[in-house]
């Protein structure tokens, strides 16, 4: 019997689909599908901006980093230190897009902050990675459904990746880590409809000027914050951070306001705690506020002024007095739909992040 030509060419034909199906490269994914929709907070930090305002992309800070490295991997691996260097000199050999906004969130499933980063070249991250597993820094790659891990050794943090994500999770231990695997997976799966994306007021937290942004509920804020502003539970909020020269402007307002704040022009002063504390009680009920501090009412607020003739030889005491004879007012003015936070510096011409970056590097003697 005379069996078709196609009948030979069957075989062929299935090992060219395996072929093309085993070479096929996994499909390049969105890092920010990995933030979850019910999550109460985010933070979109603007790396390339806050580097340049801090003054850390010249060469005196590569000898400041240089030695900020030696102390964090000190008594540690000398060859590990060797291999980091290029990566200091040169962040784009990891193979992580710098230039793209690095998220930190807080993922109800996770119970903790988790941070999402863009992965530009994945060749050149598994390069990095296999660098720190040689070192022993970090465990091999496990791999999963759709990604792949490594854990940070005696850290409890997470790296997990794939094409296009770099998902960064603390679990404390790697006990947690474990339980929190099925959470990871569900975030390395996520897609968009389950993600951020839904949320209708991230396109507008992204749309706000800013170093720092932030789109948050009120249960993610610090207790003394909630308690003093009173935003009603399941607000949706807005904001964002701004270093300027001389000059650190931050705000915070319900996402739904447009409008104007209703607050005097004219700020207030307290002069002592209780005028203050009448001040504070004011803003909880919901009234409009504009209240300022020079750096001279702040010392005298805090009893700093009295703690340094007794005390100025204790290091917390003097650090804080010189940080507060940096500024030369603090402002916070808005009512209960807005509030803005503005911090004044008495030098005018280097931006305000640069400022408290030399300032943090004085105390850590790393100058």
């Amino acid at each position: 019997m005379r069996k078709s030509i196609s009948f030979y060419l069957l075989p062929f034909l299935f090992i060219v689909l395996c072929l093309s199906s085993c070479s096929k490269t996994e499909k390049k994914t969105e890092y920010t599908h990995a933030i979850p929709a019910n999550a109460t907070e985010v933070a979109a930090l603007d790396l390339t901006s806050i580097v340049d305002k801090a003054g850390l992309n010249n060469s005196d800070t590569q000898v400041t980093l240089q030695k900020l490295l030696g102390l964090l991997l000190e008594g540690g691996n000398a060859n590990l230190k060797k291999e980091v260097k290029p990566l200091l000199k040169d962040p784009a050999i990891s193979g992580i897009d710098w230039s793209a906004p690095v998220y930190v969130f807080e993922a109800p499933t996770l119970h903790n902050t988790a941070v999402t980063l863009k992965i530009s070249d994945l060749k050149k991250f598994e390069a990095m990675l296999q660098i720190f597993v040689q070192e022993q820094f970090c465990t091999d790659p496990v791999k999963a459904d759709g990604y792949r891990s490594v854990e940070i050794k005696d850290t409890g943090v997470l790296f997990a990746y794939n094409d296009g994500t770099l998902l960064v999770v603390y679990g404390g231990s790697s006990e947690q880590l474990q339980k929190l695997q099925p959470a990871i997976t569900a975030l390395m799966q996520q897609p968009a409809d389950k993600s951020i994306h839904t949320n209708k007021y991230f396109t507008p937290m992204m749309q706000q000027k800013g170093d720092i942004r932030l789109l948050a509920t009120p249960d993610a804020l610090p207790m003394d914050v909630r308690g003093v502003l009173n935003w009603p539970h399941g607000t949706q909020l807005l904001g964002y951070v701004l270093f300027e020269n001389g000059r650190i402007y931050a705000t915070l307002q319900s996402a739904d306001f447009k409008g104007e704040t209703q607050e005097s022009n004219q700020p207030f002063h307290p002069q002592n705690s209780r005028e203050l504390q009448q001040a504070m009680m004011s803003m909880i009920h919901g009234r409009a506020f504009n209240i300022s501090l020079t750096s001279d009412e702040l010392l005298t607020l805090s009893n700093l002024r009295v703690l340094m003739e007794y005390a100025s030889d204790e290091p917390e005491i003097n650090i804080l007095y010189m940080l507060i004879m940096k500024i030369e007012e603090l402002n916070l003015r808005g009512d209960k739909n807005r509030t803005n936070f503005t911090v004044v510096l008495n030098e005018k011409n280097e931006n305000a992040l640069k400022q408290l970056i030399d300032f943090a590097k004085l105390f850590a003697g790393i100058k």
